[in-house]
């Protein structure tokens, strides 16, 4: 390039020549430094030939031409020649400026203008691009100045506000939202809210109107928080019940995973929309607790706040999801004091410490409290028992379940406190069949499981109790403390062993207790919850469950029901095996039907002879005349003063009740001894009276001068549920009407006697008497019968074959544990007081019958009075003005009485049998059988048929 044209500024330099300042030797071998020769058409070998570039051809960005091929050799030679290639000065080039110039101007230089970029442009960068069209398009410095200038030409209100650093003020955001005071925002006592430090602030792009909405739910978010975490701390502090300790560590443990999962996520905040994304389920959580917390420091009880937070899951079921969820939890986590008191009250669980008795009944739904028995003299006994709390049952609990449960736990106490010895008392027996714990169940899925792992339960238990009483060797004993050290031998000992024994025994003893001790950290349902549903991307939705959930009002009843029921069965089906087998409950029954019932013909030949018969001895004391040691009796019929001594009782009815009794099955094992021994200690004694009862008393032609004396009988404890003192006190109603009207067959029995005996000294007997005498006989006969054989026979029948079948069922309960229904002690009793009810309603015991009896009772003072006078009669000291004027005006009234009973008794007829209490319904079977109401019959008729089957009262009222 030696004639290269110096004005020619486009032209590229030569490289390789050297510098004509310097001086190089001409043999240098340096290939660098060697000359190109630009303008020779043949390129010197090894080096590339340059074409010149064209400015509108060969721009910069122009891809390379991909059509031209290389040579072999790779020169990059084309298939044109090179001498065809034209001079960079040929090329026509747009004139530039050489020489900048800008620095010799005085004035700052401008600046470039600024560029809106948009993703449009980024995506589509051939399109046109368009000129922002909002102000908030044009950046935040744009916005900034429009709202900053003090005329205020947008009315936006923002003149005056100080414009802060975005990152410090998403990190104040942020630390509300975690409940701590910041620069910007501090914690005022007074208002018990945090407060903006600095008024009117707001950061740059933003107005304070846009910013206060997501200010205020942050601000919101800080004060729940203070308000949930001072709650804690007060319940912690105050020592209030088990539920509401659980409400606030339920709320803890929120507070705790939200500040972990904040803080997780505290650093990929970096707009205000992330923060509201992140701020909003937690305040919408937060706001709930602060809601419910509210309202549970107004309720008074635990069972109140069991009740609420029940029904607060429950509105939530169709709205938020995760509100829901977390509801549902909260729930099973304060649910867990009354749960845990539940399984130790009906024995599926260990009670530790303390065990719930009678002195201790715990802090539940069991209460003890004095049981008042107010008898037929208007006295009050009062008993210690076990009483079911109502109130401090919650309100989710069905009704029925609540009932089974607190039976099934005082049977379970009735069998520790009787029988000791018995599996069911022992822990390890319960341990050993792994009872499933009582907890909440809202899907079908664990409803199912929950059902197969309480029938596993059942059926393991029910394997360990077949081995008792017969082979109690099946179920061991718990050995004590000692007997394991003495069975096992004294294991420190040194004596014996070697040095290297000793040594490495120590060693690993060292090596154990060095090891830290061991912690479970593991997360809580409500834990693991919150960290995998609070932050994703629908948290409120449903979400879709292969499972439904039955309905709020099943799930207590699937939840507890099953358990309930199970142990309801294993421990009743134990008590009541127990009733039959070591009480003698069948014979304990007999005797009340042969006493207190008189269904013993013996007890009432040999009562009835020991109390009217005027033959036999007296028993009275008489002055100077000693007893004789024949029958005595106490001759009511035959004797002026009344009533007798203690003395006269003791010695007339001696031997009564021990002759007559008549076991209910006979064996090898039933001696004289034995005999001597009746069930429950049964004995004649005197009732109670007031003093115009006893006023009555005094006279022995009253009807109730017979009134004072009672059966006596105290029920052995483990019988105690099936007879309660309002049992004894019916059997007592019972007994003192049938001994008057065993008093009145007698009397009419003497009435033949008196008139129309060989002995009798009554002399022409008038038409009335004779009518009376015929009448009465056959009221009194027909008032028995009907009162022996329908009142009392008929329904005590319908009792015991009630009990063969409970008997039956405990037969195959055996083979199959839920093939029938096990009753408890309690529903036993039940079906007594039923059974007595209905004689007591044939009867004519019931309250509301009291005007029937009364005329009863006035027929039967009739008859007494003119068996008084027959007696004198036959004795021959009644005159004879006072026969003719007394006994047909006796037999008039009693014609008039007894038509009016009569026609009183066809109006019961037109009434329906009487509705008897229901049975409780039953959680132990589903045939819903014990939900019914019992009507019983109208035995009434037959009644009416005894006494006048021919109509002749009816007739002669006519």
């Amino acid at each position: 390039m030696a004639d290269e044209d110096p004005a020619d500024v486009f032209a590229f330099p030569d490289f390789d020549q050297s510098s004509k300042w310097l001086t190089l030797s001409q043999g240098s071998n340096s290939e660098f430094f060697n000359s190109i020769n630009l303008v020779d058409s043949k390129p010197i070998e090894g080096h590339i030939t340059v074409k010149p570039a064209k400015a509108d051809v060969d721009g910069f960005f122009r891809l390379p031409n991909f059509s031209d091929t290389t040579d072999v050799d790779g020169l990059g030679t084309t298939h044109q020649d090179a001498s065809t290639t034209k001079p960079l000065h040929d090329v026509n080039l747009h004139d530039l400026d050489l020489f900048d110039d800008s620095w010799l101007q005085t004035h700052e230089p401008e600046k470039p203008e600024a560029e809106y970029k948009t993703w449009d442009a980024f995506l589509t960068p051939d399109a046109s691009q368009v000129a922002p069209l909002f102000i908030t398009e044009a950046g935040p410095g744009a916005y900034d100045a429009a709202i900053s200038p003090t005329e205020d030409l947008l009315r936006v209100g923002n003149t005056k506000n100080n414009i802060i650093q975005a990152n410090p003020y998403l990190s104040a955001l942020l630390a509300l939202v975690f409940g701590r005071g910041s620069t910007f925002f501090v914690w005022d006592e007074g208002k018990a809210s945090f407060t903006p430090d600095l008024d009117e602030m707001r950061i740059s792009g933003y107005s304070s109107k846009v910013l206060q909405g997501l200010q205020r739910h942050c601000i919101e978010c800080g004060n729940t928080t203070r308000f949930l975490s001072a709650y804690v701390q007060t319940t912690y502090k105050t020592h209030p019940g088990a539920v509401r300790v659980a409400v606030a560590k339920a709320a803890d443990v929120i507070l705790l995973t939200i500040q972990k999962i904040l803080g997780a996520r505290a650093r990929d905040v970096r707009s205000l929309l992330q923060l509201q994304s992140l701020a909003q389920p937690i305040h919408s959580i937060l706001a709930h607790f602060r809601h419910l917390i509210a309202k549970i420091s107004r309720l008074k009880t635990d069972e109140q706040v069991l009740s609420y937070v029940f029904e607060e899951a429950q509105v939530l079921e169709h709205s938020n999801a995760l509100l829901s969820e977390i509801m549902r939890e909260v729930l099973s986590r304060v649910s867990e004091p009354w749960t845990q008191f539940a399984e130790k009250w009906i024995g599926v669980k260990v009670e530790e410490g303390i065990l719930i008795t009678k002195e201790n009944p715990g802090n539940g739904f069991v209460k003890v409290e004095n049981i008042a028995i107010v008898n037929d003299s208007g006295l009050e006994t009062e008993e210690l028992d076990y009483v079911l709390d109502e109130d401090r049952m919650p309100g989710f609990v069905p009704s029925e379940v609540a009932l089974v449960m607190f039976e099934t736990g005082k049977t379970l106490r009735l069998l520790r406190t009787h029988h000791p010895e018995h599996p069911l008392c022992r822990p390890e027996t319960i341990l050993r069949s792994m009872p499933p714990p009582l907890r909440w169940h809202f899907d079908w899925e664990s409803i199912g499981h929950f059902r197969e792992d309480v029938e596993k339960y059942e059926r393991h238990l029910f394997q360990d109790l077949q081995g008792w009483p017969a082979g109690t060797s099946a179920i061991p004993r718990p050995a004590s403390l000692t007997e394991k050290i003495l069975d096992a031998g004294y294991a420190l000992e040194f004596f014996g062993h070697e040095e290297g024994q000793i040594e490495r025994q120590l060693l690993a003893s060292i090596a154990a207790l060095d090891k830290p001790p061991t912690t479970t950290s593991e997360e809580d349902n409500l834990s693991k919850l919150l960290n995998a549903r609070l932050l994703e991307e629908n948290p409120g939705a449903i979400q879709p469950t292969s499972s439904f959930s039955p309905h709020w009002s099943l799930i207590p009843y699937h939840s507890f029901g099953p358990l309930v029921a199970a142990q309801a069965r294993v421990v009743n089906r134990e008590y009541i095996k127990l009733l039959f087998s070591a009480h003698q409950l069948r014979d304990h029954l007999s005797m009340q039907k042969q006493f207190q019932l008189l269904g013993n013909g013996v007890f009432c030949s040999r009562l009835s002879h020991a109390l009217f018969d005027p033959n036999l001895g007296t028993a009275e004391r008489q002055t100077g005349v000693a007893l004789t040691g024949g029958a005595m009796g106490l001759r009511l019929s035959g004797r002026d003063n009344w009533p007798p001594a203690s003395s006269e009782l003791r010695l007339a009815l001696m031997g009564v009740l021990v002759e007559s009794y008549l076991p209910s099955s006979f064996g090898p094992e039933y001696s004289a001894e034995k005999r001597q021994n009746l069930p429950g200690d049964i004995s004649f004694a005197v009732r109670d009276l007031t003093s115009e009862e006893i006023d009555r008393c005094l006279d022995p032609g009253s009807l109730e001068a017979l009134d004072f004396l009672r059966l006596l009988y105290k029920p052995p404890a483990p019988l105690s549920p099936i007879f309660t003192p309002l049992v004894m006190l019916k059997y007592d109603k019972v007994f003192k009407l049938l001994l008057r009207v065993l008093r009145m067959l007698y009397v009419t029995e003497q009435l033949f006697q008196d008139t129309l005996g060989r002995t009798s000294g009554w002399r022409n007997i008038d038409n009335a008497s004779l009518r009376f005498r015929f009448e009465a006989q056959h009221f009194v006969a027909s008032i028995s019968a009907y009162f022996f054989d329908t009142g009392i026979e008929t329904p005590w029948r319908q009792f015991q074959s009630w009990l063969e079948g409970v008997e039956n069922g405990l037969t195959k309960s055996e083979r199959d544990p839920q093939e029938v229904r096990i009753l408890s002690p309690d529903e036993l009793r039940e079906e007594h007081e039923r059974m007595l009810d209905r004689i007591m309603h044939t009867l004519l015991l019931r309250k509301r019958q009291q005007p029937v009896m009364k005329l009863l009772e006035d027929i039967f003072v009739l008859i007494l009075k003119f068996s008084k006078a027959a007696r004198l009669e036959a004795l021959g000291s009644m005159e004879d003005q006072v026969q003719a004027s007394s006994y047909k005006s006796l037999y008039e009234t009693f014609k008039k009485k007894v038509d009016v009973f009569i026609t009183v008794c066809r109006g019961l007829k037109e009434k329906d049998g009487q509705a008897w209490k229901p049975s409780r319904n039953d959680v132990t079977t589903d045939d819903g059988r014990r939900g019914e109401g019992v009507k019983g019959e109208n035995t009434i008729d037959r009644l009416l048929i005894k006494l006048e089957m021919s109509g002749y009262y009816g007739h002669s009222r006519a």
